[in-house]
Formats: C-alpha cells, structure tokens, sequence
C-alpha cells in the first residue's frame, strides 16, 4: 500500500504509517515545484509506475500552508488525479485550513486552492493553532462519517446503552478514543466569543503582519527574505561583506543562523523557529496570536541584525573574514 505527500510535509505522516502497520517505507515523498508545493505532474507518474509495479496506491496527501513555509499545494489539482484514481484524498489544513474563510474577502488574501478542501474525503484542523485555542485542540473532519464508524466502532456484549428518543453521537464509534475529554468546550467558548467575523478579522490581520515582516526584511542589506505564505514568513540574517553562493559560505550561513536562533530565543525578545529550505537555514516566524502588534514586527529585523553582527564576529571563521 502506498502514501503519497508532498516533501514538504509534517512529520505526523511518519508517526500515522508507522501506528498504522505500513511502515515509513509505504510513503512516497513528491517533490515540489519552485513555490514548495507538490509536483502534481511527479505524484502522476509516481502512482502510475507503483500501478505498474503491482504496489497499491489509497492515499494522497494534500497540505494547505506547511510547516515550514505556508505554502498551499494545488489541491483542486490533486482531488482530480484522486477521482481519477479511485484515491482517498486527505488534506492536512492542521496549520492553514482555517484560512479559508477568507477565500471570498474580495481581496485575494489567501490562494485559491484553499477551495480544494471541499473536494477533500477528510481534513485535518487544529484549533490550537490558527483558533488561538489553548493546546491541545484537533479536530478530524470527514465527509461520509460512515467510513469513521466502519473503522472504529465496536459492540461488545457489555456494551449495552439505553435507547435514546433522539439520535446521539456516540464518539467512541468514531475515532481510537473510547474515553475523551471535552475539549471541543474551549472552542464552542471561542466561536461564541468572537464568532467568524472576528476570526475573519484576526487570521486578516496576522496574514498582513506576515506580508509587512516580508517587506521590512526584504528592504535590508543585512537580511534576505526568502518565502512568504499564509502567516508565515522565513527570512536569515547574511553579512554583508559575504558574497552568497559557494558551499563553504552557505555552510557558514547555515552554521551563522543556527546561532543567531538560538541567542534570539534565549534572550526572550521574541520567538521564532526555523525552517530549512533548498539546504539553507532560515529563521521562520508563524504568527497565530492576536496579540502581535505591527510594533513587534518592526521590531524583528533590528533585533536580528543586532545578534546577528554579535554572533559574526564571534564565530566568522579567519578564512572567511575577507570573503
């Protein structure tokens, strides 16, 4: 049986083949194209020599704003091949799915292929992420909950419930839980609190700070910005004496980021994690809270240079001090 996903996707696909009996092995990791989305020509070809091999294809992953970089795969595109081959389409929208409310503001603000959720057999969300709920909150929709309970549920001799007038949803028919807390309440909570208007307008917001961290980025000789999507924008520090390009400046780069992470993080003045891109190091900043102000965002280049020209001319090695 085979699995395939983009190279870009989190690593709960390894955790879901393994807990599942597959193995990692069933995972056919498919490249993607200069945006970081999957290659939906590669992932063609790729199901039809597994077809040829005798190996058996079921499921096709679609991520809507990865991990590292909030890029959204075409996922019209992939529901298509899906049909075409009688595939279980997923789409992991654990980060991004919750953008799509913004698909018809009129403004553009997040790609169009976010609309391939609808042609989805099931989706993944996580609440605790772009909700702005307290972890953990995930949350599996799928569209024949059938499917769900044929998996899932079971009836024991001891299991003997009264009847019920009105019809429930047993939720240990419907997933590996028998036993769960409510942790749908602190979400209800929220829904209830701000309502999709004011989701609208908070995912609006951080997606605008994700774009001026870009812009500001992007103006400075000290920082190359590399990706922008959803709210998510990754960028690295670079010296400006340090002409880009050969293996053991890039090596350096690397090395030189890695640092500057690390001191940025230990000095509390804000929070980002990384992503590795084409080999490089980036410093990565996702922004899910409401509580990111513009001013935090103008504050995040200085605060960058300024570790990283300390952390240069403490490390730089002497061979490249006049690179």
């Amino acid at each position: 049986m085979r699995v395939y996903t983009s190279s870009e996707t989190h690593t709960w696909i390894h955790k879901a083949t393994d807990m599942f009996g597959l193995g990692t092995d069933a995972i056919h990791w498919i490249p993607v194209d200069e945006r970081l989305r999957m290659d939906t020509s590669a992932l063609r070809n790729q199901i039809q020599v597994d077809i040829d091999a005798g190996d058996l294809p079921f499921l096709v992953i679609g991520t809507a704003g990865t991990v590292s970089t909030g890029a959204v795969d075409p996922l019209p595109e992939l529901a298509a091949i899906c049909r075409e081959y009688d595939l279980w389409f997923h789409v992991d929208g654990a980060y991004g799915g919750f953008a799509a409310v913004l698909l018809n503001d009129g403004k553009g603000t997040v790609p169009e292929d976010l609309k391939g959720i609808s042609e989805a057999d099931s989706v993944a969300v996580d609440p605790h992420k772009w909700l702005y709920a307290p972890l953990e909150a995930g949350c599996a929709l799928v569209r024949n909950p059938e499917a769900l309970r044929a998996a899932f549920s079971y009836h024991p001799p001891y299991y003997h419930f009264a009847d019920h007038t009105e019809p429930t949803i047993d939720y240990y028919e419907y997933g590996p839980q028998n036993s769960r807390g409510f942790r749908a309440l602190k979400i209800w909570l929220a829904l209830r609190q701000v309502g999709r208007e004011g989701y609208v307008e908070m995912i609006s917001d951080d997606i605008r700070l994700a774009r001026e961290l870009y812009r500001l980025a992007d103006a400075r000789p000290e920082l190359q910005a590399f990706s922008r999507g959803l709210s998510i924008t990754t960028f690295r520090y670079v010296p400006p004496d340090l002409a880009r390009g050969s293996e053991s400046i890039e090596a350096y780069l690397n090395q030189l980021n890695t640092e500057v992470l690390n001191r940025l993080q230990r000095s509390g003045e804000a929070l980002v994690s990384n992503a590795i891109v084409g080999g490089k190091f980036l410093l990565r900043a996702c922004i899910v809270n409401f509580r990111t102000s513009l001013e935090d965002i103008e504050a995040l280049p200085g605060i960058v240079i300024r570790i990283g020209k300390e952390v240069d001319a403490a490390i730089r090695p002497a061979e490249l001090k006049s690179a």
